[in-house]
């Protein structure tokens, strides 16, 4: 899925003992594809900042752009910052991403980044490093039981409104077939904060007009097994008027669910620019788009400015916008938020 701004391949198909063994390694972005100011090295006096990721660079379009913005502000930093991008191969594997983070704190860095795979997934980890003085931006998704001054900002997308937003698309283009009913397509409860905040905003928006939510289907970012749950979902309440799949992955398995069945509406977020076409062709009808670009652009900049000594925003959201058909090709054309 990568080209020069995709930093690494796409490992989604190795076999499992494979992934394990590579993500324990420090894996990938980093020597090879690290993103240097006149490449100077942190051993020749750099800052060293890294970005850590459970996931290679290629993994989708979320994952392409938030290490080309990443990738983008880092050849642009002053003098005396170097930024890496350390990898994980497997999204799931929370054991492999805490090693990777662990090993990267063996390089001593002045600041780390860190996108967070769980509420207290890596909790121990990060205030590990703010025990060793490093400075924390975390970005996605919050995380729980960090130490009071540890983390100096957060970043990510407002996940609660973009919920809400493919929520009020759904209220202002009601279904067809004029069913209220509404299916949600999401990960185990608890698992993603961000994932959870998405389903409780759009959850809120449509009972609130009076949709009914009457089924949930449970998940993973495996198009096998949300192909399967969404089939039985559909098959136990045949009259649906909408699906609403939390995030990108689940609206491609959604997707493949309904190939067959036109009457159901599909909403799902993230952008992907692989699902646009899509949304072109009236088989899903709106996305929820985040800004991952943007996110990996001001993580490194608000790292820099950090290790400056100066003050940063403790919060920021970035932007969103909902893709439909109307704008779909316009969507396309630029490459997506950026």
């Amino acid at each position: 899925m990568i080209s020069s701004r995709r930093a690494c391949r796409d490992w989604r198909r190795l076999p499992g003992a494979l992934i394990v063994a590579a993500g324990l390694a420090l894996t990938a972005c980093s020597s090879t594809n690290a993103a240097t100011d006149n490449g100077s090295s942190a051993s020749g006096g750099s800052k060293l900042i890294l970005f850590e990721l459970s996931f290679p660079c290629g993994l989708n379009s979320y994952a392409t752009q938030l290490c080309a913005g990443t990738m983008a502000e880092a050849k642009a930093l002053p003098s005396g910052f170097k930024v890496e991008i350390k990898t994980g191969v497997n999204y799931s594997d929370v054991n492999a991403y805490n090693s990777l983070i662990q090993t990267s704190l063996r390089l001593h860095p002045a600041g780390m980044i860190l996108f967070v795979n769980g509420p207290a997934a890596q909790t121990p980890f990060i205030n590990q490093a703010c025990a060793q003085h490093v400075k924390m931006i975390l970005i996605d998704s919050p995380a729980t039981g960090v130490q009071p001054g540890c983390q100096s900002s957060f970043i990510g997308a407002n996940h609660y409104e973009l919920g809400v937003e493919d929520g009020e698309w759904l209220i202002a283009h009601p279904p067809a077939n004029g069913s209220k009913q509404v299916g949600i397509v999401t990960q185990p409860p608890g698992e993603y904060a961000s994932t959870d905040a998405r389903v409780q905003g759009f959850t809120r928006t449509v009972t609130a007009a009076g949709y009914q939510v009457v089924a949930t289907a449970i998940t993973n970012l495996s198009l096998d097994t949300t192909r399967t749950e969404v089939t039985n979902m559909v098959t136990a309440h045949p009259h649906l008027g909408a699906i609403f799949s939390a995030n990108g992955a689940m609206g491609d398995g959604t997707e493949q669910a309904l190939k067959n069945n036109h009457s159901i509406v599909q909403l799902t977020l993230d952008g992907f620019l692989n699902d646009v076409p899509s949304i072109v062709n009236g088989t899903m009808s709106a996305d929820a788009a985040q800004d991952p670009y943007a996110e990996g652009e001001m993580a490194v900049r608000y790292m820099v400015q950090l290790l400056q000594g100066k003050k940063v925003p403790a919060l920021t959201y970035t932007p969103s916008e909902v893709v439909t058909k109307q704008n779909a090709n316009a969507y396309l054309t630029v490459g997506g938020m950026h």
